[in-house]
């Protein structure tokens, strides 16, 4: 059973995805985005399902900070353009389904993405779909955590100084403490993965080159 968040601001909708989702998983609904914000913030979800077009938060605030603590979000709203669509993506979300829709199809899709947690017995990082594949588990990644354990792994061995992996990630925009809590969110992702990033106090992070890794 997965803990879902979902973000809905419609009651009947968010009554009727509740049901669907409740015969399998938690579901827990919020219907503002500050609410959201707030529970986004402090909860720990496997799921967020996230509407756009919110009151109190914009949706895409909400998105930003699922990102920020690692949590795979599916949009899902009535904005149906094309440039919607392909914004909607680069923020992040796993998929991006408009309204109207059928409630039967999006819990398929959530099934489906649930199911890529299967054990396979190798390690594979593919960044286009944002997963990293071990032969334990089965992860989804943020573009930005993506970016940093692809970085790493191929550095293995050796010192990944912060610097770096601030201009890997955030081209060098952003203070450094945002790598620490990115990797701090990371290591919860890879527990049980048998990848373990190491910190070395000072000067940044390393994956040890003894880790066993195909």
């Amino acid at each position: 059973m997965a803990k879902i968040l979902l973000v809905e601001d419609d009651k009947t909708m968010g009554e009727i995805l509740s049901l669907y989702l409740g015969k399998q998983h938690e579901v827990v609904l919020i219907k503002n985005g500050i609410e959201a914000a707030k529970v986004v913030k402090e909860g720990n979800f496997d799921l967020l399902l996230l509407d756009l077009m919110l009151p109190g938060l914009t949706g895409e605030t909400v998105a930003q900070m699922a990102n920020l603590k690692g949590i795979p979000f599916i949009i899902v709203t009535a904005k149906n353009s094309e440039e919607d669509i392909l914004n909607g993506l680069k923020l992040g979300a796993i998929d991006y389904i408009t309204k109207p829709f059928s409630p039967r199809v999006l819990v398929a899709k959530i099934e489906n993405f649930f199911a890529r947690g299967t054990r396979i017995s190798k390690l594979n990082l593919h960044l286009n779909e944002r997963e990293l594949i071990t032969d334990k588990k089965k992860l989804y990644l943020t573009p930005t955590e993506a970016k940093l354990i692809n970085f790493m792994l191929q550095n293995r061995g050796k010192i990944c100084k912060r610097k770096e992996l601030l201009n890997v990630a955030w081209e060098g925009k952003r203070s450094e403490r945002i790598v620490d809590a990115t990797i701090k969110n990371l290591r919860k992702k890879l527990e049980g993965s048998g990848i373990k990033i190491k910190t070395v106090i000072g000067l940044g992070y390393t994956i040890e080159e003894s880790e066993t890794i195909d």
